[in-house]
């Protein structure tokens, strides 16, 4: 399945035909290096080959001009292909700003073990409501894992702020560390929660291989049907308002620095 064509309400028609331009791009920049150059070389070699001597120096010339053109069809061809690659990049961060749904999880098939895309592809061929199951697990782990890894960035930030509010020790500092405090263990809660959801997504993935290993569905498995996603949904933005929080926090307390 391409991902390309894969529906999601973070993707537009417009975000698709993008991406399907800069490949389609990256693919005729080659070909059109090689093609032209030979193509102008065979016309100039029949209406200016009867005279051996031009027949070699259009020959020589040709083949220069050959060359040089692939190397720059190459060149964009690379450069096409790290558009499309930022590009794909760029829809998966808006995508998981969200939270990753079962739907959605093709578009993050990179970040899967090889385990867990041979799974999930004899799935979708054998127990297609079992394969959305699993899919629904898999989502769940990558949005915890997203966010865990982003809480814990944002916790380093806010105790390095800690640590220059202390050094401070005024009466205002000691304000924003209490402030923070409470930031902080709001961001752990989150992580805390981002943790668990990892664990309980990773244990629902091991009951699903495991009745996918023996041939069975989720008609005679005991693998519950609850979204794990729509319980994690919640964590991106969790997550996002305390940022935002301690980030209006820091424009405040600049502001008072300047002043003072």
């Amino acid at each position: 399945m391409l991902i390309d064509t894969l529906a999601s309400q973070d993707i537009t028609k417009r975000d698709l035909v993008r991406g399907r331009r800069l490949l389609t791009a990256a693919i005729v920049s080659p070909v059109a290096g090689l093609s032209v150059p030979l193509v102008l070389t065979l016309v100039l070699t029949f209406l200016f080959g009867a005279n051996p001597p031009a027949a070699i120096t259009i020959f020589f010339f040709g083949m220069i001009g050959t060359a040089l053109t692939t190397l720059i069809g190459l060149f964009f061809t690379a450069f096409f292909l790290v558009k499309r690659s930022k590009w794909r990049r760029d829809l998966r961060e808006r995508i998981a700003a969200r939270g990753i749904t079962s739907r959605e999880i093709d578009w993050f098939r990179a970040e899967l073990q090889p385990k867990e895309k041979k799974t999930l592809d004899g799935l979708r061929k054998s127990d297609e409501l079992l394969a959305d199951t699993y899919a629904d697990y898999l989502a769940s782990k990558l949005t915890a894992a997203r966010i865990t890894r982003s809480a814990r960035q944002e916790l380093s930030l806010m105790k390095r702020r800690q640590q220059k509010l202390r050094q401070l020790g005024t009466e205002g500092a000691r304000n924003l560390q209490a402030e923070i405090d409470e930031d902080i263990a709001k961001v752990l809660d989150i992580q805390t929660r981002a943790k668990d959801a990892i664990a309980e997504a990773q244990t629902g993935i091991e009951r699903v291989e495991a009745t996918f290993a023996r041939g069975g569905t989720l008609a005679d498995s005991d693998i519950t049907l609850k979204k794990l996603s729509a319980r994690t949904a919640d964590l991106p933005h969790a997550l996002e308002k305390a940022r935002l929080t301690d980030e209006i926090r820091r424009e405040l307390e600049n502001g008072d620095d300047g002043e003072g």
